[in-house]
């Protein structure tokens, strides 16, 4: 069944779409449904959110017109760069010089949730990866500068769609607290240096002072990182095994360096 397509400026494209969990029925008529919709407005490739289901399913034909699912598929691998002139259907009308690797292998499953790799090259890797920036909530628009973005905004608005593109759609708040905890324990790394000096026993005193508050912020940050992580993630229904994983060893890579220099700081700073 041909399915409605968002359209600029609708801003569910910037949805990250969800992995596919259970492939069902569901799965298959979601399929088919992106196969009428491509045939229906004579494109070559759908992302499930261009039809508003915010699932990382991909269809697209290739040079040879056969037809290709992609579900859940990640970037493995890429080589050489090019510019592309691509188009959207989200933002019909519009032509715009994308830069894109020439060639890209990635995974993915199929339809019936079998794991896959494959490596493509020229016309079908600029498709597909225009599709699966869809699937982590970008567009084409994202990869212009400032100045080509309020171009295609101008030419989008007198075609009679006024919007405009927000720049930081994909930024995430979690990144705030990373950058408060990689700035205390780059600080608190330079403490550690602070004997190979001839410094006196209050200043070795402050620094070892300033290491366990260090320690303790960034133990704090640390677990408020995680927990607004997967809040943030249930919050686009993207909340993933993948995700939650990728959360959680951030989280393990921080906590370890924090042992670390609170053990070093221990032995090599505490005057006493």
């Amino acid at each position: 069944m041909i399915q409605e397509l968002i359209r600029y400026p609708d801003e569910r494209i910037n949805i990250t779409s969800a992995d596919v969990r259970n492939f069902n029925e569901e799965v298959d008529k979601l399929v088919q449904d992106m196969k009428d919709t491509i045939e229906a407005n004579n494109s070559e490739g759908l992302a499930a959110i261009q039809i508003a289901i915010p699932l990382s399913v991909v269809v697209a034909k290739d040079t040879h017109g056969d037809w290709h699912t992609f579900c859940n598929p990640r970037i493995l691998k890429t080589a050489g760069r090019t510019i592309s002139l691509e188009t959207s259907l989200y933002m019909p009308d519009i032509e715009e010089e994308i830069p894109r690797h020439e060639q890209i292998t990635f995974i993915y499953q199929d339809r019936m949730g079998k794991q896959h790799s494959m490596t493509v090259s020229g016309h079908f890797s600029y498709l597909l990866q225009r599709k699966f920036d869809y699937t982590f909530g970008g567009t084409f628009a994202n990869k212009l500068d400032r100045k080509h973005r309020k171009m295609v905004e101008k030419k989008l608005s007198i075609n009679g769609a006024k919007g405009e593109f927000n720049s930081d759609s994909n930024f995430s708040k979690r990144e705030y607290f990373k950058s408060a905890i990689n700035k205390l324990l780059f600080f608190e790394g330079l403490t550690l240096f602070a004997p190979l000096f001839s410094v006196r026993k209050e200043t070795l005193e402050t620094l070892y002072h300033y290491g366990i508050f260090a320690t303790v912020m960034t133990f704090l940050l640390t677990i408020g990182y995680l927990v607004y992580a997967k809040y943030e993630a249930s919050k686009v229904i993207s909340c993933t095994g993948c995700q939650v994983v990728s959360f959680t060893a951030v989280a393990i890579k921080y906590f370890i360096l924090i042992l670390i220099l609170f053990i070093g700081s221990y032995y090599l700073v505490n005057p006493n």
